[in-house]
């Protein structure tokens, strides 16, 4: 089903970009100013700048790819409600101990796999491929084949050693140029092959749980818990004396008044200095108030319900995932802002209220 027209958030691209590319800090850690912006045109169509996004054909590629790792994450997330992701060398470098229950995930030819296995939620877990370019693509073009194969290159074999097929997601982005004529256009194309198999793999619980682990494993390490990074990417749990120290931040105005996050912030590019005020709330500013053009910094976090229940599958196993309570899809509220489903934030610091140091 073809539609002319899809609206994205420009911050929501960013976080995606940040959860898939960046380990620690981001490139520019306010989503208003995410780097690739400066290659876009300044309009409301998506078009790069010149002939494409940079000036060097292997920077260009690059980051075409890039973009269209986040913006195939954007739609799976957004229009198909599949919230979790697990870059494929994650779970084949996590298989076979301890493995997925009964299910195990295997390379059976040499070549590029899929990028992603990913999970709507522990029982339901799907692959994903992403493409990003700024030359023409569509459905029977030769590259498009080449994409279809790389789904035969892993199969998910269950208890029994039968080949199970998984369904799987083609999400190819055209990004149209300053150089391209006003009829063509920037595009998604999308499509669902599947990889081979005896029977449709219909649930899998083991599996879909540990892909929610390493997808968690990946935001564990951005808020620096590398301990219960470790043990969410291996599978491997800590004992039950192992605790989780982290700081609670409150979140102020809508639409998430009062809502609880662990986290913490990255300054803005000439710092911020915090002030605590009469009532107890500390206020960011930065390194000159006077200045209306410097931001206080950004903060990225996880929602303290999702953290205790990650510290809880640490300790107990990736099963723990089907008790995690996911947030509801949040309405645009800012620019500067974007929230996910799997309870990660990136806002402006001056929504958050810094509560104090809990260990979990």
């Amino acid at each position: 089903m073809a539609r002319s027209w899809i609206d994205v958030d420009p911050a929501r691209i960013f976080h995606h970009y940040y959860l898939d590319t960046r380990g620690y800090a981001p490139p520019n850690p306010d989503p208003a100013q995410f780097e690739h912006l400066s290659l876009l045109t300044p309009s409301t169509e998506l078009r790069c700048l010149g002939d494409g996004l940079g000036i060097g054909t292997a920077f260009r590629r690059s980051t075409s790819n890039q973009l269209g790792q986040a913006f195939c994450r954007w739609l799976l997330h957004d229009h198909l409600k599949i919230t979790h992701f697990a870059h494929m060398e994650a779970v084949l470098n996590r298989a076979p101990q301890p493995g997925f229950g009964g299910h195990r995930v295997e390379r059976v030819q040499k070549g590029d796999a899929p990028d992603y296995l990913c999970a709507a939620n522990p029982s339901k877990v799907f692959l994903a491929e992403a493409k990003g370019r700024v030359s023409p693509i569509s459905f029977g073009s030769a590259e498009f084949k080449k994409w279809r194969k790389q789904f035969d290159r892993v199969v998910v074999k269950d208890e029994s050693g039968t080949l199970c097929s998984v369904k799987g997601h083609i999400v190819a982005t055209r990004f149209a140029t300053q150089a391209d004529s006003a009829r063509v256009r920037s595009k998604l194309l999308a499509e669902d092959p599947a990889s081979p198999g005896d029977r449709p793999l219909r649930e899998a619980p083991n599996l879909g749980s540990a892909v929610i682990a390493i997808h968690y494993s990946d935001i564990a390490a951005k808020i620096r818990q590398p301990i219960l990074s470790s043990s969410l990417a291996t599978g491997i749990t800590v004992p039950g004396e192992i605790q989780f120290p982290a700081v609670v931040w409150e979140f102020l105005g809508a639409p998430l008044q009062g809502k609880r996050f662990v986290g913490g912030y990255f300054p803005g590019r000439d710092g911020a200095t915090s002030q605590t005020l009469a009532n107890g709330r500390t206020i960011f500013l930065n390194s000159d108030p006077l200045r209306l053009d410097l931001a206080p910094g950004t903060f990225f976090g996880v929602e303290e319900t999702i953290f205790k229940g990650l510290c809880q599958m640490a300790r107990r196993g990736d099963a723990i995932a089907s008790e995690l309570q996911l947030l509801p899809d949040i309405p645009f509220f800012d620019s500067g802002a974007s929230v996910l489903r799997d309870g990660s934030i990136i806002a402006p610091v001056h929504y958050f209220n810094p509560l104090g140091g809990v260990i979990y």
